[in-house]
């Protein structure tokens, strides 16, 4: 049984015509509050209000509200104050996702020209009670999980957008293996998810790969999974060796690329040759730059074995090393032939890396889905206890946003932009702390957390969605108060990251949770945020 999707919004915004529609195009129920409460009363709305007065039709509302508690897999459309109520806020929320509905006052005034069943609409001066009125309840509206403006939008754009954005967020069962596909053309790769490592190399087969491999990972993770790679690799007549880079960022450099290209020369691998990264953010980078620039390029596979690694950072073909004076300051944008994703392998995670891949996780929810956020508001208890329902539905829904937005732009000249929400800060402190004092999703947590301030600061975004974000960090076990660092040195760090252009330091802001846009952030910007650090 799905979740409910609940439409809120003002008279004339489409509810009841999008509402039917939509569930008729999923498959779900429609319950229209307002039709009941007719149905109930034997009146219209207008005859309603007008024989027993708006206290007693709230009254009834709230009653037929209560009762929807326990349906499940239907669409709700709500009369246009319902949600004023606290009550039946809390009651249409408990089981769905809410979907605000907006409208132009103009449009709204368009859409109820010769509607005289509007029993809050005067006859004289419409338009001026539609924006007080409008007015009163956008604050209300603006608690949904989504909102989509309508103004512009007819009744199939409408749906097709709702059937997009919201998901099944149901968490009984991890679900079957899926794939998501990252489209882009000729160098279109899956992303195989809740596949197991030992019928990994049988998947080997379907690439067309040359007979040597080579698998780059950690002692750590070697230990525990490079045997099950490794044999389930031979069984289908692979030649595999492996190649161990010390487990940390620091080690992320020049010398250990170095390290691989010299046993590949050894042991005289070709083109058609193939690296596979086991293991976390750190693996995956290095060894995708090293396919990128060994032999002018060869084939790799990304197998993440952390959450950090498994929903962000072995989609999306970047790959980089460090630099004393920066992170990521050398690197190439170069895609993987496959990226292979078993869940069951977080379980070995030690709990504060695990914690530290959260605020991945959480950027996904605050950049582009509101649903998704609120998932993960309800949900962060399964999450930190591994319920495998909720991990795999982390790491889906995390992967099909990065694989949307590296479609629309692979090599981040627009909208891939977005995904760096956090990370102007986060690489500071990292670059700042020597890689080695925070882990780079705490660091990521902090950044996302003072990007969200300076939004506030800026006045495009409430204190309600900044405290929305902070309180998700927290309970992810994430930090959110910044190292003792300087503000100056975190502002000449910043100056030399790659996202400056034109000497102008280019930040990821926060209109709304979901809604996010890139600006250029004056020095002066910077520095009344970061006073005090």
């Amino acid at each position: 049984m799905g979740k409910n999707i609940i439409l809120v919004g003002f008279m004339g915004s489409g509810k009841s015509s999008v509402g039917r529609e939509l569930a008729r195009s999923i498959g779900y129920g429609f319950v229209d509050t307002d039709k009941m409460i007719e149905a109930q009363t034997g009146m219209s709305i207008r005859e309603a209000f007008e024989r027993d007065g708006e206290p007693n039709f709230r009254r009834i509302e709230k009653g037929i509200i209560r009762g929807l508690a326990d349906i499940r897999s239907s669409v709700i459309a709500t009369g246009g104050g319902a949600i004023v109520d606290p009550e039946n806020l809390e009651s249409l929320k408990k089981n769905g996702i809410m979907i605000w509905l907006k409208a132009t006052p103009d449009a709204i005034m368009k859409r109820t020209e010769g509607n005289s069943d509007r029993p809050l609409l005067g006859n004289k001066d419409r338009l001026g009670e539609i924006k007080r009125l409008l007015e009163i309840r956008e604050p209300y509206y603006k608690k949904a999980d989504i909102s989509i403006d309508t103004t512009r939008m007819d009744i199939p754009q409408i749906v097709s957008e709702i059937a997009g954005m919201t998901k099944d967020y149901t968490v009984e069962d991890s679900g079957p293996a899926k794939k998501v596909r990252v489209g882009l053309g000729s160098r279109a790769y899956d992303i195989d998810i809740g596949v197991g490592l030992d019928d990994f190399g049988t998947r080997l087969l379907d690439l067309g790969l040359g007979k040597k491999i080579a698998v780059v990972t950690n002692p750590k993770v070697n230990k525990l999974y490079g045997k099950r790679v490794l044999s389930s690799i031979k069984k289908e007549g692979f030649e595999v060796r492996i190649i161990e880079i010390p487990d940390g960022e620091r080690y992320k450099t020049i010398r250990w690329a170095n390290h691989i290209y010299d046993n590949l020369i050894d042991w005289r691998f070709e083109r058609s040759s193939c690296l596979i990264a086991l293991g976390g953010g750190v693996i995956g980078d290095i060894t995708g730059f090293a396919a990128a620039t060994f032999l002018r390029g060869i084939s790799y596979i990304q197998v993440p074995t952390t959450l950090v690694a498994q929903v962000d950072s072995s989609v999306g073909g970047k790959t980089g090393l460090d630099h004393k004076k920066g992170k990521n300051l050398i690197g190439a944008f170069y895609q993987p032939r496959l990226v292979y994703i078993d869940p069951s392998v977080l379980a070995s995670l030690d709990k504060r890396e695990f914690i530290a891949g959260m605020a991945e996780v959480i950027k996904y929810g605050a950049i582009a889905d509101r649903a998704f956020f609120s998932f993960l508001e309800k949900n962060m208890d399964k999450i930190r206890n591994l319920d495998p329902g909720a991990i795999y539905k982390v790491i889906l829904r995390s992967c099909e946003i990065k694989a949307q937005v590296v479609a629309e732009d692979e090599r981040e000249a627009d909208r891939r932009r977005i995904l760096n929400f956090g990370h102007t800060i986060g690489h500071a402190i990292e670059t700042l702390t020597g890689y080695s004092r925070l882990r780079h999703g705490e660091a990521v947590a902090i950044g996302m957390l003072k990007a969200a301030e300076l939004s506030g600061m800026l006045e495009v975004c409430s204190k309600d969605d900044i405290r929305r974000l902070r309180d998700l960090i927290s309970s992810a076990g994430l930090p959110i108060a910044m190292p003792k660092i300087g503000s100056d040195e975190i502002i000449r760090t910043m100056e030399l990251d790659k996202k400056v252009s034109g000497g102008e330091i280019n930040f990821v802001l926060m209109r709304s949770i979901g809604d996010v846009f890139v600006r250029p952030v004056s020095r002066k910007e910077l520095v009344s945020l970061l006073k005090g650090t």
